[in-house]
């Protein structure tokens, strides 16, 4: 990309999205901290393994109870007010939490139900967030690809590098610090989000005249699975997050058994990740720019496959930290290309339903994975499970080309492009 066209990307994305993005940081680093040190919270009062357990399950059960009818609520309301209302149920849950640890009284059930209640407000936010992109950048590709990728980034930062040591260090410091540190990170979001200037068609679309909750959540879902490229992307999504799960699910055991690495070489392998997806984040704009979408989709599932691969087959750390890195930039690469390609097709009315779902059919393969991951391991070893998972996103590839090469996408979006009257 040029300067020229560097710096009309980033005069184009505007003040809204900024705050946006600022709010997306803040928050992202608050949810890395309670990340790294919710657990070690439940560990001050119990080592069973099932209570740390409950509570990791807790902050995912809400993307599958609650995604449906946060679409609805996103595309009912002004998707500005949604995100500042997520950040403030956050804040008070978190404060809460604090106060129970200062008196002593905080529990499982507690740790439980406040990792519960942060989940239902993390998908409120994710999905408020993704379907507001377009109404502050507008629905221009390069301006798409470009916002999703910084926000991919952001979030990445946030959870995975800043956040967590923060939160380690100064849960060691005082136990009670890391939880504040978040309640004040969505205190800041929610201000930055509220000082975006409202978005006027919101309020035209929250007075319309609206369905039943029911019916609205059918008209998100059939609208995905009448759609064969969207559909073909939650399926595609889904199939690879199963790969993933097992993936990171197995990856401890890989880095002890395999690669006989100590606990601190996992982590580094985790940071390696990191590392790729920020990559990823940042550069996926101009390469899906240079080579197409359906490019960047293809041979990023492709190249994630051979990834995987080759971390079951060569007992090298350097090469596993290589293949980490470029599964993180590859991953991260192929969602922002996937954001960009629901925030064109979907219209803006249908955005948070259809988005909401997707989300839930992608989620649906963790669970299998990271089960699948383990039988497989159990039943052979672990290498296994990474070389069969290579091998399946192959094919999974090859299954996927007809509908999401290049010019099959390009079809989609120029049969789904808005008059310039409906962007902003």
């Amino acid at each position: 990309m040029s300067t020229k066209e560097s710096d009309d990307v980033k005069v184009r994305l505007g003040i809204r999205f900024h705050r946006l993005f600022g709010a997306t940081l803040v928050s992202a680093t608050g949810t890395g901290m309670h990340v790294a040190a919710l657990p070690l919270l439940v560990l001050q009062s119990t080592s069973s393994p099932v209570a740390l357990s409950l509570v990791v399950a807790a902050v995912e059960i809400p993307w599958v109870l609650v995604s449906l009818h946060a679409g609805v609520v996103v595309d009912r309301l002004d998707r500005r007010r949604v995100m500042v209302w997520a950040d403030a149920g956050r804040f008070a849950v978190l404060a809460v939490l604090v106060a129970l640890v200062l008196t002593g009284r905080v529990n499982l059930a507690w740790l439980v139900l406040a990792a519960f209640i942060l989940g239902v407000g993390q998908v409120f936010f994710d999905i408020a967030a993704q379907s507001a992109i377009p109404d502050f950048v507008s629905r221009d590709p390069r301006h798409l690809s470009a916002a999703n990728g910084r926000i991919a980034a952001a979030d990445i930062n946030g959870e995975q590098f800043v956040g967590p040591p923060l939160g380690s260090v100064l849960f060691g410091v005082w136990n009670v610090l890391p939880f504040a540190g978040n309640a004040l990170s969505f205190a800041a979001s929610g201000a930055l989000i509220l000082s975006i200037r409202p978005d006027t068609q919101a309020k035209e679309e929250s007075d319309a005249p609206r369905k039943s909750i029911r019916m609205e959540i059918v008209e998100g879902i059939r609208w995905l699975l009448g759609n064969r490229v969207l559909r073909t992307l939650a399926a595609i999504t889904c199939l690879g997050n199963v790969v993933a799960s097992a993936q990171f699910g197995m990856l401890a055991l890989l880095a002890k058994q395999f690669l006989g690495l100590p606990d601190v070489g996992f982590g580094l392998l985790l940071t390696a990740t990191a590392i790729g997806a920020t990559a990823g984040g940042l550069a996926s704009s101009v390469v899906s720019k240079r080579f197409g979408p359906g490019t960047v989709l293809l041979a990023g599932r492709a190249g994630v496959g051979v990834a995987v691969m080759v971390m079951g087959l060569v007992a090298n750390v350097w090469v596993a930290a290589l293949m980490m890195m470029a599964t993180g930039a590859l991953t991260t690469a192929q969602n922002v290309v996937t954001s960009t390609l629901r925030q064109q097709i979907i219209p803006r009315r249908l955005l948070g339903r259809v988005l909401s779902s997707s989300r839930m059919v992608v989620m649906i393969g963790g669970p299998i994975g990271a089960i699948l991951g383990g039988v497989i391991a159990n039943a052979f070893s672990v290498q296994v499970t990474y070389v069969a998972g290579g091998v399946f996103l192959l094919l999974v590839t090859l299954a996927a080309y007809p509908r999401l090469n290049n010019r099959a996408l390009a079809g989609a979006t120029d049969e789904s492009a808005v008059p310039s009257g409906d962007a902003k």
